[in-house]
């Protein structure tokens, strides 16, 4: 029996295409990732936002230095995996955001705590579910 070919010889279009009309911008954030602006979100108006101020951006900055950022000495450590990337994304806040004595690792261990302390009451009321 001969396997015909020719069903999609005829120019179709990519429901992607068809349904999603994006614009893809290449902003590069600190990460290197794409960000893509929809042509709606383009077209329509946003609510105006209240303009965050250099003041309030440095002090936000000063907290997130003192949560995250600290230069911690890690007494009882334990081995973590984590993908590649991440890794790089993390070792790159950590050494240009941080001071000196930052790590990924005290800076991994500074996110987890915070995510484990946020957290704290739902996963007590998950845990007896």
């Amino acid at each position: 029996m001969k396997s015909d070919n020719s069903i999609n010889s005829t120019s179709t279009v990519s429901s992607d295409n068809a349904v999603n009309s994006t614009t893809r911008t290449n902003a590069n954030n600190m990460f290197g990732n794409e960000q893509t602006v929809t042509e709606a979100t383009a077209v329509t108006e946003q609510p105006k936002q209240q303009r965050i101020g250099k003041q309030q951006r440095k002090s936000d900055f000063a907290d997130f230095k003192a949560t995250f950022l600290a230069p911690a000495k890690l007494v009882n450590r334990h081995a973590l995996n984590i993908e590649a990337d991440l890794w790089d994304q993390l070792e790159r806040v950590s050494r240009i955001l941080g001071d000196r004595g930052t790590t990924v690792s005290s800076y991994a261990n500074a996110i987890l705590a915070e995510h484990l302390k946020q957290y704290a009451d739902d996963i007590e009321i998950w845990r007896k579910l």
